[in-house]
């Protein structure tokens, strides 16, 4: 991988720092965390914890004056990604503009590729000399399949969020406010809950308004939070310990905050419901809908669409199937996929042919198209048109994986 591709691919993951699925897609597990011995989300985890380190290495170890535009890049980029601050807060801690802001970003993220590329790139490359061409192709191609993901994952945004990865970009701006009202909050999302149908933005603005208003309003105190599915539903439940007292906010202004949440809820699909003791409020239940995200598989072979199903019925998916290519069209245009897989052998229309139909009806031109062979034909299948390409026989993770990457942060 050449410098500016790498320092690319290196700017992508901090901007997807918390987001362990799409780590798991990035070429830079392979160049990084390169122990075959780990699974793809331990060397998610491993990526995400050598990004976070290598911070430390911006920092100079002088103090004299010549040092001083190091010092702020270590600490813009300690700012922004371990304290989780947006690029307005890092900007206004650092007391500069927010065009100086990513110009700094931008030679710290740059300065970070040198120091990784020297440790695990180059030094790895002297050692194996003589990469045949066969590599290189692989390297290319797998480059444009992160293209065509990337590309595919940006059609889907705003469409989805995931609450663990929202949960962890909230609680670092809290951190402040909450010491300042000596307030431990508890929370924890498992990584496994399935994906929410809310802008994530949105869902990140629900989520500081309602622990503001907890916060603010408690001294001293514990909020506990939770999360419980019911239903097609996520339950996000948060309780003061002990209950606030009756000084808190006038009972107009509580009433104010109240209906800005209420409409705030409606305006995003969710619904916030205050959690009374007495007159006053000692917590919220927000209720999100679950995702239920349609993949559309298309392959003459009845034990493909079996496996399919299975694979994905139990991972938060719905599978509508067929065997009739000459179907595919009609069925993407009412069912709305979020994705679809084609096997290229099939009677009738091949696989070939309804790719090109896919990809070209402004029906389904922005949705990801999968396809799944046991041709070896990623390449032909990448140029035209396809998002990604999976080998038969098919596996639960290699499925998964790629419907993965597809996922916003």
């Amino acid at each position: 991988m050449d410098k500016t591709t790498f320092t690319e691919q290196l700017a992508r993951s901090y901007a997807h720092l918390y987001d362990l699925a799409y780590l798991r897609s990035q070429a830079l597990l392979g160049l990084l965390a390169p122990d075959a011995a780990l699974s793809r989300k331990e060397k998610a985890w491993k990526l995400h914890h050598i990004l976070l380190d290598v911070i430390a290495e911006l920092k100079p170890e002088s103090q004299a004056g010549a040092f001083a535009r190091q010092r702020r890049r270590h600490s813009l980029m300690t700012l922004r990604y371990i304290k989780g601050l947006d690029p307005s807060a890092v900007a206004e801690q650092l007391l500069i503009s927010r065009r100086h802001y990513y110009r700094e970003h931008s030679i710290a993220i740059e300065t970070i590729a040198d120091i990784l590329r020297h440790r695990h790139v180059l030094s790895a490359s002297s050692e194996t000399t003589g990469q045949s061409s066969a590599d290189e192709d692989e390297a290319e191609l797998s480059r444009m399949e992160l293209l065509r993901l990337e590309t595919a994952r940006l059609s889907h945004a705003n469409r989805y969020a995931r609450i663990s990865v929202v949960v962890a970009r909230v609680l670092p701006l809290l951190q402040n406010i909450l010491e300042q009202h000596k307030i431990t909050l508890d929370m924890a999302i498992p990584e496994s809950f399935p994906s929410v149908a809310i802008d994530p933005h949105l869902l990140k603005q629900i989520l500081l308004s309602v622990l503001s208003f907890l916060i603010e309003n408690a001294d001293r105190a514990r909020i506990k939070g939770r999360a419980i599915i019911e239903d097609d539903a996520i339950h996000l439940q948060f309780n003061v310990e002990p209950a606030p007292a009756a000084h808190s906010p006038s009972h107009a202004d509580m009433q104010e905050r109240l209906s800005l949440l209420a409409e705030l809820g409606s305006i995003s699909g969710a619904s916030i419901q205050p959690l009374y003791t007495d007159t006053m409020v000692k917590g919220f239940d927000i209720e999100l809908p679950i995702t239920q995200r349609t993949v559309l598989v298309i392959d003459d072979n009845q034990d493909i669409l079996e496996l399919f199903n299975r694979y994905l019925s139990v991972n938060n998916y719905d599978v509508v199937t067929t065997q009739n290519a000459e179907k595919a069209l009609p069925l993407a245009r009412r069912i709305h996929p979020y994705a679809i897989t084609i096997d290229l052998m099939m009677p009738g229309q091949d696989g070939w042919d309804l790719l090109q139909t896919l990809v070209n009806h402004p029906a389904t031109e922005n949705v990801p198209i999968i396809v799944c062979s046991v041709l070896k034909q990623q390449e032909l299948a990448l140029s035209l048109g396809a998002t990604a390409f999976l080998g038969k026989p098919i596996t639960e993770q290699s499925v998964l994986s790629v419907l993965k990457a597809l996922e916003q942060d």
